[in-house]
């Protein structure tokens, strides 16, 4: 007889759990609707005070991270298009968040595979060794290397956590 432990039957439900959802058997969540409904109030517009914006961009981070969704690549936006790209985009998208067995979303306004992605890509993330190999492999002129303009990316809850 084989004794399974809780934490093992609670993985492996997670993954038949994860099999239904990716073949299209189980719904997932919307999660707007997921934080909206643990209280965090998110209007449509960002807040126009910059202070104000910036608290509620924060707030709805924490919230993500507590439901198992977590931001990468974002240093590029402006809190407000990075407002923007969460409320009309990235959270609208369904998914199925973790359960108490763990698990994260790591999410990116980068690497949808669009050429502008990939500009953005080339131009303020890919470090020089990326740069040479896209070249080779693609031909393409690469964007000139930038700074990235803000600095919020290494404050962001799971920042440096490998990806789930």
């Amino acid at each position: 007889m084989t004794l399974i432990h809780e934490e093992e039957n609670d993985l492996i439900a997670e993954l038949e759990r994860m099999d239904r959802f990716f073949e299209g058997e189980e719904a997932g969540e919307i999660p707007l609707e997921v934080l909206r409904g643990r209280g965090i109030e998110i209007p449509a517009m960002p807040p126009g005070d910059e202070a104000a914006l910036r608290a509620k961009l924060w707030e709805l981070i924490e919230g993500m991270a507590n439901i198992g969704m977590v931001l990468d690549d974002t240093d590029h936006l402006s809190d407000a298009e990075l407002y923007r790209y969460l409320v009309d985009d990235a959270l609208l998208v369904e998914t199925m968040l973790s359960s108490d067995a763990g698990g994260i979303w790591h999410i990116s306004p980068v690497g949808g595979g669009s050429e502008e992605d990939n500009e953005i890509y080339l131009r303020y993330y890919a470090d020089d060794e990326d740069r040479e190999r896209w070249h080779r492999e693609f031909g393409d002129v690469l964007p000139p290397k930038e700074k990235l303009p803000y600095d919020r990316d290494r404050f962001l809850p799971g920042h440096g956590e490998e990806a789930s």
